[in-house]
């Protein structure tokens, strides 16, 4: 019959106590020199680090006016059309207008539809800096009958 178990070697042991006596000592410091509140700092050293006050400097310049904020906030939606697979559609703003957010949902299934979300995304939807004007996204039928998809987009104006 084989051993499963050998005796640990002189070397095995000596390294062992060597590395829990080193992780002890560390834990220790830690713990002992370690700074949680100002309370624990001497006042004299604090009130070197934060030093005196100085005089209070002139009022500066009124910056100029910024620019006006959206003023006019609607949400617009289109529906698509059904389908057994997939129902996808696109809102968008009117001139003038900026997406600034949107969504995709469906508004009606039949049989045993089970609807899932395949994307949603601003129009266009590109990886620079370049100002939405709508939304777009899909539906995916997992089951059977038919889905249809719904897209909100939410549009702002000055």
């Amino acid at each position: 019959m084989s051993k499963l178990l050998r005796k640990p070697s002189p070397a095995t042991v000596i390294a062992c106590l060597a590395l829990f006596v080193a992780s002890t000592g560390t834990s220790i410091a830690a713990s002992h020199y370690l700074i949680t509140s100002t309370k624990q700092i001497k006042p004299s050293v604090l009130t070197k680090l934060k030093g005196a006050k100085g005089a209070k400097g002139a009022t500066g310049a009124t910056g100029a006016t910024g620019a006006a904020g959206a003023t006019h906030v609607v949400k617009r939606y289109a529906d698509g059309t059904a389908d057994a697979t997939l129902s996808g559609a696109e809102a968008d703003c009117s001139a003038g207008e900026v997406a600034t957010g949107g969504a995709t949902d469906y508004v009606t299934l039949t049989g045993g539809a089970v609807p899932v979300v395949a994307y949603s995304a601003p129009v266009p939807y590109v990886a620079s800096n370049t100002t939405s004007t709508g939304w777009k996204g899909a539906i995916r039928n997992t089951g059977s009958g038919t889905v249809t998809a719904r897209v909100w987009v939410i549009c702002v104006s000055p």
